[in-house]
């Protein structure tokens, strides 16, 4: 088993790994929140010197007589010669090596700006940190897209206090069909906003994304069955990611992965949302039978 110094040497390493990788991977910023390898690191720190100082003392063995090393302590010895007796003086104690205490300096400078850099990347990836003012045209350009998927006026807001959503829930958005509004969660709007602004398109994150907002807005049409609602979202994608700038191509690839993974999917807490056997070509709720196309 590898001793205690050995297990904290290969954490730290661990975590700095993860954060440079965090770092350039955009998928992994979205799964993994920046603070959770520092946390595990604080926490594993805090288990090695509580339990550090818990362990029972450990026996005492046989006693070793002072060496080199200990000549700062002024030790010496007494030796007989022809002359009678005389002290001996310690030997020179070697040279204590700087590098260790170096590194250790530079191990938590490192670690220090490691930090700093992937907080600061969070917080540029996130929706608030946008001007305030590009909010607000990215919200009105997301609210004419659901307007046209819904048939009707609507009001899209971006869940910036996370009262609909709930912060680090699964919950990617929440309408209110009487009252004609839909709040979506911030990483929603931070994905569409970038695919609007920038043109950028990061595979599937832009594309769930599209069909959040579409099934969002395919409630404030009035439907409310969870699985009916996902099935006409998913056929109401490809047109909207057309509108907001993606290729039809590039879309219909995107949007067949994600209609294989949702019929796939076998988790119990989105039973709900679980397609119907219609949701087929040519099935009861294909929109545009007899085109060869589905979703």
């Amino acid at each position: 088993m590898p001793d205690r110094r050995t297990a904290q040497i290969a954490l730290r390493v661990a975590a700095i790994v993860f954060v440079v990788t965090w770092l350039f991977a955009e998928r992994l910023r979205v799964l993994v929140p920046f603070w959770v390898p520092f946390v595990v690191l604080l926490g594993a720190e805090l288990e090695f010197v509580l339990r550090g100082r818990l362990e029972a003392p450990r026996a005492r063995g046989r006693r070793v007589p002072p060496g080199p090393e200990d000549a700062d302590l002024g030790f010496g010895e007494l030796v007989e010669d022809e002359d009678g007796y005389r002290y001996l003086p310690p030997p020179v104690r070697p040279a204590r090596s700087r590098w260790r205490r170096a590194g250790w300096i530079v191990g938590v400078v490192l670690v220090v700006a490691l930090f700093g850099l992937a907080a600061r990347a969070d917080r540029e990836a996130t929706w608030t940190s946008l001007p305030a003012t590009e909010r607000t045209r990215t919200v009105a350009r997301l609210a004419s897209e659901a307007a046209i998927v819904a048939g009707r006026p609507v009001t899209i807001r971006c869940d910036e206090q996370y009262a609909f959503t709930g912060a680090g829930s699964d919950t990617l958005g929440v309408a209110f069909p009487r009252a004609g509004i839909a709040y979506l969660d911030q990483g929603v709007c931070r994905a569409l906003h970038d695919l609007v602004a920038d043109g950028e398109v990061d595979g599937e994150r832009t594309i769930e994304a599209l069909v959040v907002l579409a099934h969002e807005a395919v409630h404030l049409a009035g439907e409310r069955r969870e699985g009916v609602t996902e099935c006409l979202a998913l056929q109401a994608t490809v047109p909207l990611a057309v509108r907001m700038g993606i290729d039809e191509d590039s879309a219909r690839k995107l949007l067949e992965r994600a209609y294989e993974q949702r019929l796939a999917e076998r988790s119990a807490i989105r039973a709900a949302y679980a397609l119907p056997r219609e949701c087929r070509d040519g099935g009861g709720l294909d929109r545009r039978p007899g085109d060869g196309r589905f979703p």
